[in-house]
């Protein structure tokens, strides 16, 4: 996977878009330069480790999935359903789970390996 400015600032922007929030609010919650954060998400600027520590705890994002994408990496659904599996219980997690089996079983078509 080759480093891109581009593919970060993709990947924090759409990550507060999932949230709702805008620009302003998410720099007042980093407390950084909102200037600084809407060039970060063009991808003129890298922001530093601790600054990208702090969005992706913020943005309940994962940094392995920026790291090292899988090929779902660009599917927005699949994206949103891991930022939002950190907030299930348990129990809604084990229901998730009996019913991805399930859809993955019952499936008309099987994927091509």
């Amino acid at each position: 996977m080759i480093f891109s400015n581009n593919r970060l600032g993709k990947f924090i922007r759409n990550g507060r878009l999932d949230l709702k929030l805008t620009q302003e609010q998410l720099a007042e919650k980093l407390n950084c330069n909102l200037s600084y954060l809407g060039n970060v998400e063009r991808g003129k600027h890298i922001p530093s480790l601790r600054l990208f520590c702090k969005i992706i705890l913020v943005l309940n994002l994962s940094a392995d999935a920026f790291i090292r994408p899988n090929q779902n990496a660009e599917n927005s659904s699949y994206l949103q359903l891991l930022r939002l599996l950190p907030q299930c219980t348990s129990r809604e997690l084990n229901i998730l789970l009996e019913n991805a089996r399930a859809l993955l079983e019952n499936r008309e078509e099987k994927p091509k390996n």
